[in-house]
C-alpha cells in the first residue's frame, strides 16, 4: 500500500522534510508539496534574487543534514564562517532533494504548483484553489511566518504609497531615488529593506518602539559551560550577562534553549516576552560582518536614519512618500486567512502558547486541537511551533524536525 503525504509550504522548511522523507522511506511514498511558487525552497526567506541579501548566520550553520555540519559550506564552496547569497541556499535545498529523488525507487515526489485554500481533518485532504481535492494519510503544515504584522492605521493614507509586504515581487519598484521612506520596524528585514533602498538614493527612516537595531556577528572562543539549570528567564539573562562573551554564551545556549524555555511556567515565558524579548532577538539574529558595515556607512552618511518612537505619529507626518512594513510576523491574523480559517473554525487548530503560532505537541510537532489532544496525520514544523518550543525558525531547529518527522512518517 502506497503511503500518501501531503506538505503545505515549499519554503525551507517544506523541502527539509522532503528531503529526510525521500532519504528515509523505503516503503512505496507519494509525497506531494502544495506551494503557488515556481520553484521550490525559497519561501519568503530565500526568494530574493538580491547578492547583497545574505544569510544571516554562517554556511557551517545551514547544513541540511544534522550528522554533516560543513555539507553545505563544502556544496557552495565557502569557508565554514562564509555568509552567503540567501537565493544560494534555495538552490542548495533544490539539488540535495532532485538529487535524493533520483537516488529512490521508493517515493515519488510531485510539486503542486497551486494554493491551499481548505484543509479537511477526517477524511484528511486538501482543496487546492482549482478545486482539486488531494487525499493524503498525513499532512505537514510548512507555511512558515505569518505575513507582517499590519497595523489598522496604514490603512488610512489616501496618497502615501504603503507596502504591506516588501518582499512581495516588485514590491518596491515604484520606489525611486530621492523618495522618502519610512520603515515601520528595526529588525534584519529593516536592514535588508534599508540597504536595498539607500544603494538607490532613497532616503530611508526606520523607526520601532526600542529604536534597537539586530547586533552584528563577530568570531568568539570556547562555548561556556551551562549551569544545570535556569529557575528562571532572569536567571538566563544574568548568566548571560556575567559571561566574558555574550556571543559564546549565547552559542552554548542554543543547543538548550527549547528545553529551557519549556521548563518555564506559562507566566515566566510571558515575563520573559514582555520585558527582554527584544533585546533576546538583537543578540540572537545578527548581521553579518559586511552588512553591519555597510549599514553603519549609511547611518554615518544619513542615507538611513533610526529612531525610537511612534510609527504613526512618523507616517502621518505627511514627509514621506512610502511606508513599509518591516515589522515581525502577525500570528494574529495567521488562523483567519486559509487554508488553516476552516480548521480554527471547528476547533481543530488553535493559537500556540502567547498566541505564537498553533498550539502542537512539543516533540513531535504534532497538532493539538482546543482540546489539548492530538489530531491524527496532522504535523507541523518550523514558526508554527514557536510558541510551544520558542527557538523554531532558524535552519538547524528546522532541519532537527524535518529529520525527526520523516523518522516518524516513514523511518
Amino acid at each position: 500500500m502506497t503511503r500518501r503525504l501531503i506538505i503545505i509550504g515549499g519554503g525551507a522548511g517544506g523541502v527539509l522534510v522532503a528531503l529526510h522523507v525521500v532519504r528515509n522511506s523505503r516503503e512505496l511514498t507519494t509525497l506531494t508539496i502544495i506551494e503557488p511558487q515556481q520553484r521550490l525552497g525559497e519561501g519568503v526567506a530565500y526568494s530574493t534574487q538580491d547578492d547583497t541579501h545574505l544569510l544571516n548566520v554562517p554556511a557551517e550553520g545551514m547544513s541540511a543534514y544534522s550528522d554533516d555540519p560543513q555539507h553545505f559550506a563544502a556544496w557552495a564552496g565557502c569557508a565554514p564562517d562564509a555568509f552567503v547569497a540567501r537565493h544560494r541556499y534555495a538552490a542548495y535545498l533544490r539539488s540535495e532533494l532532485a538529487a535524493a529523488v533520483a537516488a529512490s525507487n521508493t517515493v515519488h515526489v510531485q510539486h503542486v504548483c497551486d494554493t491551499a485554500v481548505a484543509i479537511s481533518p477526517d477524511p484528511l485532504h486538501v482543496t487546492i484553489s482549482t478545486g482539486t481535492v488531494i487525499d493524503g494519510d498525513a499532512l505537514i503544515l510548512a507555511v512558515g511566518n505569518a505575513p507582517p504584522t499590519s497595523p489598522d492605521w496604514v490603512h488610512n493614507f489616501a496618497t502615501t504609497r504603503v507596502v504591506n509586504d516588501p518582499w512581495a515581487p516588485r514590491a518596491l519598484d515604484a520606489i525611486g531615488a530621492g523618495d522618502q521612506v519610512l520603515c515601520i520596524g528595526t529588525g534584519l528585514t529593516f536592514v535588508d529593506i534599508a540597504l536595498s533602498l539607500a544603494r538607490r538614493g532613497v532616503r530611508v527612516t526606520g523607526v520601532s518602539r526600542h529604536g534597537l537595531l539586530p547586533m552584528a556577528h563577530a568570531g568568539f572562543g570556547a562555548l561556556p559551560a551551562l549551569p544545570a539549570a535556569f529557575a528562571t528567564p532572569r536567571a538566563v539573562l544574568h548568566w548571560i550577562r556575567t559571561q566574558p562573551d555574550w556571543r559564546a554564551a549565547l552559542g552554548a545556549l542554543r543547543p538548550a534553549t527549547q528545553h529551557i524555555w519549556q521548563g518555564f511556567t506559562p507566566r515566566q515565558q510571558a515575563q520573559f516576552l514582555r520585558l527582554a524579548r527584544r533585546h533576546w532577538d538583537i543578540h540572537r539574529h545578527r548581521m553579518s560582518a559586511a552588512v553591519a558595515h555597510e549599514f553603519a556607512h549609511m547611518q554615518a552618511t544619513d542615507a538611513i536614519v533610526v529612531r525610537r518612537g511612534d510609527g504613526r505619529q512618523l507616517a502621518e507626518s505627511g514627509a514621506f512618500d512610502a511606508v513599509v512594513l518591516c515589522t515581525g510576523p502577525d500570528d494574529a491574523a495567521l488562523l483567519t486567512t486559509p487554508p488553516l480559517l476552516a480548521l480554527a473554525n471547528a476547533g481543530v487548530i488553535c493559537p500556540g502558547p502567547h498566541g505564537m503560532g498553533v498550539d502542537t505537541d512539543a516533540v513531535s510537532g504534532q497538532v493539538k486541537d482546543v482540546a489539548g489532544s492530538p489530531v491524527a496525520g496532522l504535523f507541523t514544523v518550523g514558526p508554527l511551533r514557536r510558541g510551544t518550543l520558542w527557538e523554531s525558525t532558524a535552519v538547524p531547529e528546522i532541519r532537527d524536525q524535518a529529520e525527526q518527522l520523516a523518522t516518524l512518517l516513514v523511518g
